[in-house]
């Protein structure tokens, strides 16, 4: 059963993350296995960070403060795990897995995704935490993230939109920017219709490449959000689904030989989800597991399943099995 915490965002931010004793340790487990990953001279966090915070609300700044003296760890370590995803994509120039696909149905949009992203331990798997953010201005909304990670990659909000991030690569600089993973917080937060966040997910600067699958609560309210730091274009449903994987499709990766060299794999995949879509479309959550589930789709290093439908509000999270060995 997949652990959960809820958020109050009426409270003060150092008063908003109350974790358990065992949630204690479980992030300061992926903070100290984010710290070894990145291999960063404590100089280059420093850095880092200190160009991030010009870009980040007071308000989630503080929140990173409260955890830091809740996990006994320097704020530093704190904020590098919760920016890891932009931080290896500027300095390493690393990317992540993750398929998803979102399809019209008769109760609302299905809106499905498998998180790949390799860990220790299979982690981020076992560690997974749904967070239940309250008292936002927009109206509720759930993550499916992390303990102490103040961000999302995958979340919904009910009557309103869901969204989740698959990683890609363009030839395109980094720059300073809200982090991504925080400007998905912040749509999630203050966003009240799909028209809303499509317009703030496409027109705000980011540090970094990324795919966004966005989906409403009407017949059509489907789009993938490609994304560089400073261009975006945009993929809708023709046929009332849509895939995503880790390649471009609508910009120029400028990475030559192809839309994107991101993984080996992300193209099998795409095309794996699109015959599956062209054989017979999913009706139910359970269809879309097992999709996902797929030989050709899930990977070794997938850690989170899940389906959202944005206009019911329903969510459905499963942790597959750890690949032997992993």
């Amino acid at each position: 059963m997949v652990q959960e915490l809820t958020v109050d965002l009426r409270r003060a931010p150092h008063e908003r993350w109350v974790l358990t004793p065992a949630q204690v340790e479980q992030a300061r487990e992926l903070l100290r296995q984010y710290k070894t990953d990145l291999g960063l001279s404590p100089d280059m966090g420093e850095l880092l960070i200190s160009l991030a915070r010009k870009h980040i609300r007071d308000e989630y700044w503080a929140e990173l403060e409260s955890l830091a003296v809740t996990l006994a760890l320097p704020l530093s370590d704190v904020a590098l795990g919760n920016f890891y995803y932009d931080a290896t994509k500027v300095v390493l120039g690393r990317a992540l897995g993750c398929t998803a696909f979102a399809i019209d149905g008769a109760e609302g949009v299905l809106h499905a995704r498998n998180l790949d992203w390799w860990t220790e331990n299979f982690a981020l798997g076992r560690l997974t935490t749904v967070c239940h953010f309250v008292g936002g201005g927009a109206g509720r909304f759930t993550t499916v993230g992390w303990p102490g990670f103040v961000g999302a990659f995958s979340g919904i909000a009910p009557g309103r939109f869901a969204v989740t991030l698959n990683a890609v690569l363009s030839s395109e600089p980094a720059q300073a920017a809200t982090p991504v993973e925080l400007l998905l917080r912040t749509v999630l937060e203050e966003a009240r219709s799909f028209e809303e966040a499509r317009a703030v997910l496409s027109e705000s600067p980011i540090p970094c490449d990324c795919l966004l699958l966005l989906t409403g609560v009407g017949p059509g309210e489907i789009a993938v959000i490609e994304r560089t730091p400073s261009r975006f274009g945009i993929r809708d449903a023709p046929s009332g689904y849509v895939c995503v994987t880790n390649g471009y499709q609508r910009l120029d990766a400028g990475l030559g030989g192809g839309p994107s060299h991101l993984l080996g794999s992300w193209c099998q995949r795409f095309e794996r989800v699109h015959a599956l879509m062209r054989e017979r479309c999913p009706e139910s959550a359970e269809d879309c597991f097992g999709y996902l589930s797929d030989a050709a789709v899930r990977m070794n290093m997938t850690v989170q399943q899940m389906v959202f439908r944005a206009a019911t509000g329903e969510y459905w999270v499963r942790i597959p099995a750890p690949p032997e060995g992993g």
